[in-house]
């Protein structure tokens, strides 16, 4: 389900990038501004990947209980709709460097998601261990 997703996702960025920025370039500062892009995606694609990892270990060292995981998540969805709408213009302004951001989201989604174990499930089930003790 994720993949499609991320897919998806990209091709949007790679189709943005290839509008009015890069457009406008002549052909020699065009390539450097490629090289430039593809070469900063591929360093924010693995710094994503390394930030979901630290803090996915970090979580795991002090895993949230059922409680505090369902608070934080309700306070997460009540923002999220103005989160949104705040971002729009963000994202419009940053275009020209949107691969780069595509890159880091990707990296950090695919980290998320190849994890064994989340911390959520961790706090569960330490939650478990010590209400059956």
């Amino acid at each position: 389900m994720w993949l499609p997703l991320l897919a998806v996702y990209c091709y949007l960025a790679f189709r943005l990038y290839l509008g009015v920025p890069r457009s406008d370039l002549p052909p020699t500062a065009r390539a450097v501004w490629d090289w430039t892009q593809a070469v900063a995606s591929g360093v924010l694609l693995v710094w994503g990947w390394t930030k979901q990892r630290r803090d996915h270990r970090r979580q795991l060292l002090d895993p949230p209980s059922p409680q505090r995981m369902w608070e934080t998540r309700r306070d997460r969805m009540s923002r999220s709709p103005g989160l949104a709408r705040a971002g729009l213009l963000p994202l419009l302004i940053a275009a020209p460097v949107l691969p780069m951001l595509a890159a880091w989201c990707v990296g950090w989604s695919v980290a998320m998601l190849t994890v064994r174990e989340y911390p959520s499930e961790a706090g569960a089930r330490r939650w478990l261990e010590e209400r059956a003790a």
